[in-house]
């Protein structure tokens, strides 16, 4: 009797909650990434790989969902710090992402706001963060992307 309760109670896990993504808006007004689309796509795709991590399903369809997402992107800067003497230079390079994200039941009511903030950091003493065609590093917008939307993630769906 004591095993079977335990075996149940093992596989009594709650089944998965359906998310919707609404709609992924780029709000950035300033920089190159200003309504860019291919931020929105990269952002969607890095969202809805953490999604599925944290255990959640992706649907396409916004009435099978237990849930839906709206985000907002709203910053993205390179903030550069120069330090120099003589023949050494160093350059201290932060990429920031902010984005406000909103969480809605199945019936369309909102039930929670969050403004997640990712930052990424990248120290280097020969090579600066954006190249000489005004490119920004490839590695540093994913770093930051990833980060802004698993804490996007984990701060809606937490109580």
């Amino acid at each position: 009797m004591l095993a079977t309760m335990l075996f149940a109670s093992f596989t009594s896990e709650d089944p998965p909650k359906k998310v919707f993504i609404q709609s992924i808006d780029n709000k950035i007004e300033v920089g190159t990434l200003a309504k860019n689309r291919n931020l929105v796509f990269g952002f969607k795709n890095i969202l809805l790989e953490n999604l599925q991590e944290l255990n959640y399903d992706v649907t396409d369809s916004v009435k099978e969902a237990d849930y839906t997402i709206k985000v907002e992107l709203l910053y993205f800067d390179v903030l550069e710090t120069n330090s120099g003497f003589s023949v050494f230079h160093k350059s201290d390079n932060e990429t920031v992402l902010r984005v406000k994200g909103y969480l809605y039941d199945k019936n369309g009511k909102k039930l929670k706001e969050f403004l997640s903030t990712g930052k990424s950091s990248e120290i280097s003493m020969s090579t600066l963060i954006i190249s000489e065609s005004g490119g920004i590093n490839q590695t540093s917008v994913s770093n930051v992307i990833k980060k802004s939307s698993e804490t996007l993630i984990l701060n809606l769906f937490t109580k």
